[in-house]
């Protein structure tokens, strides 16, 4: 296998002519996501740590690559060590074996971020309020300082496709890891389990008063690395598992890498939990893994990007916090455009898909995710006011996926699931014709069930299986572990009142239990399935919803 030592990949400038519908786009540039308060990292002690610690193997650029990052305490030469599986001799790597060095970092994360910032204007040419939720905007470049942690990265090139592979890596001082086996991705088909925001540290019961008290709703930081660690237990019992793809929101914290108010919980153990929710059973060092930025991960700044080594990383649309730009890959026929919705500017984001595109020509799919839904039934996100993030992004995301045909659209942030018709310029449509449609409802249509609170709610009338459909279908993922939930947004919180637009929705579901999609690719079909986890056993998990689209 080939071995890169260094490797960083910057998308060429030139903006790529595409096949496409001719769209115009509001081009909004360098407006950046929601802050909470200060961010600090002053004051604090971390646990010590001796060895290689947060292991994760990213997805690579395509199934030929893996991309690994672990944090180490101490500095000095990190290598890797990988071989197939089949040459190993039991614990034993074989003479053959390839030896890496990483590449080592100091850490740094963000020191303070003023809330009151001046606001960039968006959609409709007014500066949003300070202090508004999710509103965008400019600031300064922060300054980061040293948490006394080592970011370790190592691109792994030259494997072999759907093969299973053996690894270890070191922290420069003569600790190793264990042994993992990862199996790196096929370049036929592909399948992955998508979750909604684990948002490991939000334990939003702890009060136990909640809706998701009725089914055990989290109480404290253990609650949510135990829900988190259940449901990875459920999805590695399928059997056709390529990789995990987590919506952002991957920790819960805004501000503090430990908690001033309690030592035991910020960024730092939160994280800790979401690489290894279960040391002695290792889902995370095991599977490949594709995650980004969302609202709450990308306040601490450049901290969040230590953390993984993702693939095709773009200085377009990353922000002045020092979170990284949007990035892609490939897998099996599908090319996944991943956008960092903390930057909700058009223009750097289009460039971005285009060149993308151009560098990929010959992809039978397109998908793009990104953290901040465009749409959904939850009442988390819209006011139904024009200075509204959410809006800024339905009115000038959805039209980049329009302009580049992207087929499949997955998203979180709302933690609750929705699924939409398919749309196109703005309105659920015919998916044979392209005609804007009206969605008739059928009983009791998109209203929550009250009596059972683990009730689906009913769909509108529309095909789940369509052929050659015009338009995107967008999905919004609810809880992977149970931490958080939203409820149906029925109008009452609209600060300029009137009912919520839900015209795009086909399917919304709270069921107050963690659930996740299980979504595959075939040169012509996608399936996505999504489930409640109910008591983690695949045999007992229930079906919520399931969409198909076969291209021909």
């Amino acid at each position: 296998m080939k071995i890169s030592k260094k490797v960083k990949f910057i998308l060429p400038i030139a903006v790529a002519t595409v096949m496409a519908t001719s769209v115009s786009i509001p081009f909004i540039r360098n407006v950046n996501a929601e802050i909470t308060g200060t961010s600090g990292i002053e004051n604090f002690s971390l646990p010590k740590v001796t060895g290689p610690y947060n292991i994760n193997a990213n997805v690579g650029s395509d199934p030929k690559e893996l991309d690994f990052a672990w944090f180490t305490q101490s500095s000095g030469k990190t290598q890797i060590k990988i071989s197939r599986t089949s040459n190993m001799n039991g614990t034993e790597f074989p003479t053959s074996a390839d030896i890496q060095d990483a590449e080592q970092t100091v850490v740094k994360a963000t020191q303070s971020i003023n809330q009151s910032e001046t606001a960039l204007t968006d959609i409709d040419g007014k500066a949003t309020p300070a202090n508004n939720g999710d509103d965008v905007y400019n600031g300064k470049k922060t300054a980061g300082a040293p948490t006394g942690e080592y970011s370790n990265k190592a691109k792994v090139k030259g494997l072999d496709p759907d093969t299973q592979y053996s690894y270890s890596v070191s922290d420069g001082q003569g600790n190793w890891s264990p042994i993992y086996t990862i199996t790196t991705l096929p370049t036929d088909k592909v399948t992955f389990a998508a979750f909604g925001d684990p948002q490991i540290g939000a334990f939003d019961n702890s009060k136990g008063t909640a809706k998701s008290n009725a089914t055990g709703g989290h109480k404290n930081l253990n609650d949510d690395k135990t829900g988190w660690n259940n449901m990875l237990k459920l999805v590695t019992q399928n059997k056709d598992l390529n990789f995990l793809f987590s919506m952002g929101d991957q920790i819960n914290d805004y501000n503090y890498l430990v908690q001033p108010s309690n030592s035991s919980d910020g960024q730092w153990y939160q994280y800790r939990d979401f690489f290894n929710p279960d040391s002695t059973v290792n889902y995370m060092q095991n599977m490949p893994l594709a995650a980004f930025c969302g609202n709450h991960d990308h306040q601490m700044g450049e901290y969040y990007g230590y953390h993984y080594n993702q693939p095709n990383i773009s200085k377009l649309g990353a922000t002045q916090y020092g979170n990284d730009g949007d990035y892609w890959f490939t897998a099996g026929p599908v090319l996944f455009l991943v956008l960092n919705a903390n930057n909700y500017g058009t223009a750097d984001h289009d460039q971005f898909i285009a060149e993308a595109i151009k560098a990929n020509p010959n992809v039978k799919w397109k998908v793009a995710t990104w953290h901040q839904s465009a749409y959904s039934e939850a009442n988390h996100n819209t006011k139904n006011e024009l200075d509204d993030p959410v809006l800024t992004i339905r009115n000038t995301w959805t039209k980049m996926m329009d302009k580049y045909n992207i087929d499949v659209v997955l998203q979180g942030h709302d933690h609750y699931y929705t699924r939409t018709a398919q749309m196109l310029n703005g309105s659920a449509v015919d998916p044979n014709t392209g005609a804007p449609e009206t969605l008739k409802n059928s009983s009791n249509a998109s209203v929550p069930g009250t009596a059972n609170p683990n009730a689906t709610y009913a769909k509108k009338e529309y095909p789940d299986s369509v052929t050659n459909p015009k338009g995107t279908v967008y999905f919004t993922l609810d809880s992977g572990t149970g931490s958080k939930y939203y409820d149906f947004n029925n109008g009452n919180n609209d600060t300029v009142g009137g009912s919520a637009d839900h015209s795009f929705s086909v399917v919304g579901w709270q069921g107050y239990v963690p659930s996740y999609s299980y979504v595959s690719f075939t040169d012509d079909t996608f399936t996505i399935n999504t489930y409640a986890a109910n008591d983690y056993t695949i045999g007992n998990q229930s079906l919520i919803d399931s969409y198909t689209i076969t291209k021909k």
